[in-house]
């Protein structure tokens, strides 16, 4: 080293401290870069049944759409990139509902949709329907809106019966309202019902009048029942007799009676005066005289 015009010489140490600070001051550069490149880069994962929104992340300025990615995968390591995965499995949302009916009574039930995304569509479910909040954004109103549609003209105990139906008509009127979306409706169903205590109240005593009524109705078919068989037996003893006083002859008459003496005439215990006839001609007079 020259210092006014002379030849210095800063020995050896100096030398090879200057050396040492220099490969520290490299190590370090090269440590500080990686270090750099590890914050920027990433790995962004996609579990399966998921599809992944692949965004860039600038240090200044709005990302852009870089492309998609199908789980199971990964991106590997990439500088400043955002991955937004996207499930696009089957699900079945559920929505608790309380609706006035026609006769303006709440009936309280579930409502359960089961809903996929399309498959490739993931860009359009990101950018245009809410990413991750499809549902909540875009469909859980609608949906909502067309099950209170579909029951509010109905009586209670009408939305039990027709619980299939009801499903089957959501069903049909979502599919529509989504048609060229990636959301597909696959099934609707109605359940749960919980009717209000009044109805439940009034079901009860009309049930138990019901009961009630049924047993009155039977307990008077048995009365009635009852009346008809005695008129019938006190209608065939007035016939019977009736038949017996146009019919029976003086003849016959006395032939029974003949039949009857003869059965008496082999007690042990009896004496019997039998008189030729008695005033109508008909019969002998019989007198019991005793022992």
């Amino acid at each position: 080293m020259s210092s006014n015009g002379k030849n210095v010489d800063i020995g050896p140490e100096p030398r090879q401290r200057i050396i040492a600070a220099s490969g520290t001051i490299a190590v370090l550069a090269v440590i500080g870069f990686i270090a750099l490149a590890r914050v920027g880069c990433a790995n962004h994962h996609t579990p399966p049944g998921h599809e992944g929104y692949v965004k860039s992340k600038p240090l200044v300025g709005a990302g852009e759409f870089v492309g998609t990615q199908t789980g199971p995968t990964s991106s590997g390591w990439v500088w400043r990139k955002h991955v937004v995965n996207i499930d696009i499995r089957p699900r079945t949302y559920s929505e608790e509902m309380t609706i006035l009916t026609s006769n303006r009574l709440e009936l309280a039930f579930r409502a359960h949709a089961r809903i996929r995304l399309e498959k490739g569509e993931v860009r359009m479910v990101v950018e245009d329907l809410g990413g991750e909040n499809w549902y909540q954004d875009n469909v859980q109103k609608q949906f909502r809106s067309a099950v209170r549609d579909a029951v509010q003209k109905l009586e209670p105990f009408e939305v039990k019966d027709r619980m299939r139906e009801i499903g089957d008509q959501v069903l049909v009127a979502m599919k529509k309202s989504y048609e060229g979306t990636p959301i597909v409706f696959l099934t609707v169903d109605i359940g749960n019902i919980e009717y209000p205590t009044v109805v439940v109240d009034s079901v009860i005593s009309k049930f138990v009048t019901s009961e009630n009524n049924e047993r009155k109705d039977i307990e008077l078919g048995i009365a009635q029942r009852e009346i008809d068989i005695g008129i019938a037996e006190a209608q065939g003893i007035a016939d019977a007799q009736q038949i017996i006083r146009t019919t029976l002859d003086p003849m016959f008459l006395q032939f029974e009676a003949l039949r009857a003496i003869e059965q008496l005439a082999g007690s042990p215990n009896t004496t019997f005066l039998v008189m030729p006839l008695s005033q109508d001609g008909a019969s002998p007079v019989i007198m019991n005289l005793g022992k």
